[in-house]
């Protein structure tokens, strides 16, 4: 993935060259100050021509908004999670993957653990061994996930409906509760749950999926406010139809995808990182007043009837 913004590098140089001609011709008593403001002037305008042509020669460098942060990304090795760990790492923040599968990442600021976030002993012996190496938690976000079991609330079993509860919903809660005890010792930190576009718009055959993503909402909210004396803020992004593992089989069909992209005045399916996008901005300071809020991430699916 490139993250790099392709431009042609434009430098517009403002010298003011009638203004220094002029000011030659003033009296000789302040000709010394005149001929310093001169040269600071022109040191001002050339360093910013300097950092004008490193900014156009490499658009990294500006990329520094998690800089040294180390942010816990659950269901790392594929979809959004793997999108938001190549965010994080993009900015130069550290990313630490949770996945039940190996990742295909692989970079100098990526560490990654074999979790399974509905176990309970295991998300503590990662998080232990994440503050013994890094000293803190900066951040967390919830993206693991499972798919539905596609069948009427009527036929599914308990296990059916336990698989997906767990993961989404308490696998959410877990990973939440054990890493703000972390960020509540540094008195810091954020936390960024998933939820999805099925937690308000429903369909059919999608009880067990829209559930979990509601409770995430409710969840989001009420952790905000538990957490609101330690400067600590929680959201979730909720996305729309979005193109991950879960919708492939469906949206390769280029007739299925068409269709629904008529239904989103966007024009389009999301990509994953469209979500990681949102989620990168609840991550850096800039949303430092957004607390206990889901942001929906839908290309304006939902207000299109």
């Amino acid at each position: 993935m490139n993250d790099s913004i392709p431009h042609e590098p434009k430098i517009v140089c403002l010298l003011p060259r009638q203004t220094m001609r002029k000011r030659w011709t003033h009296s000789e008593g302040g000709l010394w100050v005149q001929r310093m403001s001169f040269w600071i002037e022109v040191f001002f305008y050339i360093s910013l021509l300097l950092l004008s042509i490193t900014a156009a020669l490499k658009p990294e460098m500006r990329l520094k908004m998690l800089k040294d942060r180390v942010i816990v990304v659950t269901g790392s090795s594929s979809g959004i999670g793997k999108s938001c760990t190549e965010k994080i790492i993009s900015n130069s923040g550290i990313a630490v993957g949770f996945d039940i599968r190996e990742s295909p990442t692989v970079h100098e600021n990526y560490r990654h653990y074999i979790v399974d976030i509905r176990d309970e002993t295991g998300i503590i012996c990662a998080l232990d061994d994440i503050e013994l190496r890094f000293s803190r938690i900066d951040a967390l976000v919830n993206c693991a996930g499972e798919s539905p079991n596609s069948k009427p609330f009527y036929e599914m079993t308990s296990d059916e409906w336990n698989r997906v509860i767990s993961t989404d919903l308490t696998g959410t809660f877990l990973m939440s509760k054990y890493a703000s005890q972390k960020m509540i010792k540094h008195q810091k930190g954020k936390i960024i749950n998933i939820s999805s576009i099925r937690s308000r718009i429903f369909k059919s055959n999608r009880a067990d999926y829209s559930a979990s993503k509601a409770g995430i909402v409710a969840l989001t909210s009420a952790m905000a406010i538990d957490l609101s004396g330690y400067n600590i803020q929680v959201n979730s992004v909720a996305p729309g139809l979005t193109f991950t593992g879960m919708t492939e089989k469906a949206f390769s069909s280029d007739d299925i995808r068409k269709q629904t992209e008529k239904l989103i005045p966007a024009g389009r399916i999301a990509e994953p990182e469209d979500i990681a996008n949102v989620v990168l901005f609840l991550f850096s300071d800039l949303s430092a007043y957004i607390n206990g809020e889901t942001i929906f991430v839908v290309g304006g699916y939902s207000i299109f009837k």
